[in-house]
């Protein structure tokens, strides 16, 4: 893969959007060409290459086509969810997780109870379930502002204990950098937009649901169940799905499965390791980071607007986020390009 933009600047920020390449987008001259070239008759096959869309999606991720539906992006899939539940649910959610989550689930007037993003976020869930009995548990897998990384092990802890909890996850930060089997995760709804770590471009994601979640939850509208496929459908996919924004998605996943899974995410582990080390030894990382074994490959580093732009206008793009300046790194990223980072910290603290 071959991403122009690393000619002109080093880039932190697949947080905010993952780069396009040279591949993808002689992928999507030629899809255009054919829709310019073909016009109606362009669109003849569409509902079957969809299909492959979702057989791409269930490959990538170990589940089954028909537990996938396609969505362009995770806030409009979330939304859809939420219209599929009776209102008497209660949710529990993280404070400071991603906006879209908290602010759909408070406008659809659902109730809901936060727990504490600290250092012990797993600890602060599991004792959220026991307080508050909630009905669902929404979560983003890495949390977008510092990058915790939610232990897997968790939710095969919460179905032992309370099996009927609803489990829907909020992946975008995290599919793409690490091999994700589904079908084992004790995850019962995964959304995920594919712009960032999944190097789709805008407007293309997906929903995984598992095959028995309707056996195990009764949330769900009764008006839903007799008909369930359909309405889904209907719920997930309305409409005409644009082949362009799905298809570079498809392309992506097998650009990214050509490539090797294995091997983006031993590269993302080795820059996130050394990362880690040299934040802990300047003491640019937050407590609750700091204190914690694993972590994910995004950071937040302790400063300000006048460090932000100045690493802006020397060409390190990266994020402000929350109190602090976000970093991200993908495979495409080097160790240099971490020390270079860290020089303008050591000039700005005189660390």
């Amino acid at each position: 893969m071959k991403f122009p933009v690393l000619n002109n600047c080093v880039y932190l920020d697949t947080a905010r959007s993952g780069l396009l390449y040279n591949e993808l987008e002689t992928w999507r001259n030629n899809h255009d060409k054919e829709f310019l070239e073909g016009g109606s008759q362009f669109r003849f096959n569409h509902e079957e290459f969809l299909e492959e869309v979702r057989s791409g999606v269930s490959n990538f991720f170990n589940a089954s086509s028909h537990q996938v539906y396609l969505t362009h992006n995770f806030s409009l899939g979330f939304s859809s969810l939420l219209r599929t539940f009776d209102l008497n649910q209660t949710f529990l959610l993280i404070n400071n997780d991603y906006p879209s989550i908290i602010n759909q689930v408070q406008m659809a007037g659902f109730k809901h109870f936060f727990v504490d993003n600290s250092y012990d976020l797993e600890q602060q869930i599991l004792n959220g379930i026991e307080k508050y009995n909630p009905k669902i548990l929404v979560l983003s897998l890495v949390q977008y502002i510092n990058g915790t990384l939610i232990d897997l092990g968790l939710f095969k802890k919460i179905k032992n204990s309370f099996p009927d909890l609803l489990i829907i996850v909020d992946g975008t930060q995290y599919c793409g950098t690490k091999y994700f089997d589904f079908n084992t995760s004790q995850i019962d709804i995964l959304i995920s937009s594919g712009y960032k770590w999944l190097l789709g471009g805008y407007g293309n994601g997906f929903i995984i649901k598992r095959k028995n979640v309707n056996a195990a939850f009764n949330g769900i509208k009764k008006s839903i169940t007799n008909n369930q496929n359909f309405y889904l459908n209907q719920i997930f996919e309305p409409g005409h799905h644009d082949t362009f924004n799905f298809g570079s998605l498809l392309f992506s996943l097998k650009t990214i499965s050509d490539y090797g899974i294995d091997k983006m995410e031993k590269k993302i582990n080795e820059l996130s390791e050394y990362a880690k080390k040299r934040l802990l030894e300047k003491n640019l990382l937050d407590y609750q980071v700091s204190n914690r074994t694993k972590h994910s490959n995004i950071f937040n580093l302790k400063g300000d607007e006048i460090l932000y732009n100045k690493l802006i206008s020397n060409k390190i793009i990266c994020s402000r986020r929350g109190d602090g300046i976000r970093i991200s790194l993908n495979f495409y990223n080097k160790i240099e390009e971490i020390d270079y980072l860290l020089s303008f910290f050591k000039n700005h603290f005189n660390l």
